[in-house]
């Protein structure tokens, strides 16, 4: 789940950076054409390619609906906020996705467990203070993004093992790259030159990682255990913001980052003890 976030911050960078120069949907069409190719190559490459039967499924078709649609209200946001801001405002995923998994799937969610997502929103609090004059309605967009990826979860938590993640993240791909391509005949095309290229080549890459290993932690782990590690891709938005945009955070933000750590960390030092504990046993 950790490598899933920073795979997507990575990728919210580099097109946050392209599309300074880009149309938005233009920039998502091109990045969508590189990171189709890059996984359909894989997909090859892992006989995987035999598989793409599997997308008729009516949850994976589900699941990229709610993707496609999530993205939308994503870019809306992303283009019209601070990368940390914006992330910050879905850090409200873990405790959505906690309660979720502990209410509609039965998983055993006991109070350290909620305690901890807990603390990590209050680190995320210090970062986007509401009510701040800084507040933004395009936070709205990012409310809606949380109601839309716990859903998507919930949706992905049943889906067949039998049903591969990369024909998975290859669906989504195919699906958000048609989108891409039909609103940016509305919204217009920019000129664009390699270093644009470069940019969006890199993010799909990075895309490709997200897609493939947030998917696998939530269909093999535990939701409510994951939780927690999704409050990583705030650190990293804010590493990335200083090094990409050259925006440093207030001493506040800092603090809460420094909240939402501490809780993923001590979330997988317990956890692990748990599991030694019961393997002793």
């Amino acid at each position: 789940m950790a490598l899933g976030m920073l795979a997507y911050v990575v990728n919210d960078a580099f097109v946050k950076k392209a599309v300074e120069d880009l149309a938005l949907f233009q920039a998502i069409f091109i990045r969508g054409l590189m990171l189709v190719a890059l996984i359909s190559l894989i997909a090859r490459v892992r006989g995987d390619h035999r598989r793409m039967r599997m997308l008729r499924n009516r949850r994976v078709g589900v699941r990229i609906g709610l993707e496609a649609v999530g993205t939308c209200f994503f870019l809306l946001g992303l283009s019209n906020l601070p990368l940390a801001d914006m992330t910050a405002v879905l850090q409200l995923v873990p405790l959505a996705v906690t309660f979720a998994a502990a209410r509609l799937l039965r998983e055993q969610v006991d109070w350290i467990r909620v305690a901890t997502v807990f603390t990590g929103f209050v680190g995320v609090l210090f970062v986007v203070r509401p009510g701040a004059e800084s507040s933004s309605p395009w936070f709205l967009a990012a409310l809606a993004v949380v109601v839309i990826v716990t859903v998507r979860e919930l949706v992905t938590k049943k889906i067949s093992a039998e049903i591969p993640s990369l024909i998975i993240a290859l669906g989504t791909g195919i699906v958000i790259t048609a989108m891409g391509g039909v609103v940016s005949i509305f919204e217009g095309w920019e000129p664009f030159e390699a270093k644009h290229l470069i940019l969006l080549a890199t993010a799909s890459g990075f895309l490709s990682v997200g897609y493939t290993a947030s998917v696998n932690a939530v269909r093999v782990g535990d939701m409510s255990f994951t939780a927690p590690f999704r409050y990583s891709i705030l650190l990293f938005a804010i590493i990335l913001q200083i090094i990409v945009f050259g925006d440093v955070q207030d001493a506040l933000s800092l603090v809460g980052s420094a909240i939402v750590g501490a809780a993923g960390l001590f979330s997988l030092t317990r956890e692990r003890a748990v599991l030694a504990t019961v393997h002793r046993g």
